[in-house]
């Protein structure tokens, strides 16, 4: 896999960040006065666990069906739409199963993460993942 799709998927995934910061929450800091940066901690620590997950997840099932279908030459095949469109519906399938399992885990260990970022990451990492192998 390329590196710099993945790069530009975190690139892009973190400065959306600063939209979803919640705005009632403004933090004023004077000179020599201490301050916890709790706020930017949750932020961090709730998209880094979504994304990192995620992103591996969407990697892993997109390079997989992509390195299935090269390997046994599922292009020159007379099935090949029915093969692909089959292959893209377990893909998506065991993606949201896995997504559905990681956070089950994440919620036991009560880590902080993003529902619907996570099943996004995923989907998003995918397709770069099988346009990238």
């Amino acid at each position: 896999m390329k590196y710099y799709a993945l790069g530009l998927f975190l690139i892009f995934s973190f400065s959306a960040m600063h939209g979803f910061e919640p705005s009632e929450r403004n933090v004023y800091v004077r000179k020599h006065a201490k301050y916890s940066n709790s706020l930017l901690k949750q932020l961090c620590s709730s998209y880094l666990a979504s994304l990192a997950v995620s992103g591996l997840i969407g990697a892993t099932t997109g390079g997989v069906v992509r390195h299935l279908e090269k390997r046994f030459d599922i292009e020159s095949s007379p099935v090949a739409l029915f093969l692909m469109l089959a292959g893209w519906l377990l893909e998506s399938e065991l993606r949201n199963d896995l997504i559905a399992g990681f956070q089950r885990d994440l919620d036991t260990h009560q880590i902080e993460h993003k529902k619907s970022l996570m099943f996004k990451g995923a989907w998003l990492a995918s397709w770069l993942a099988y346009l990238q192998v």
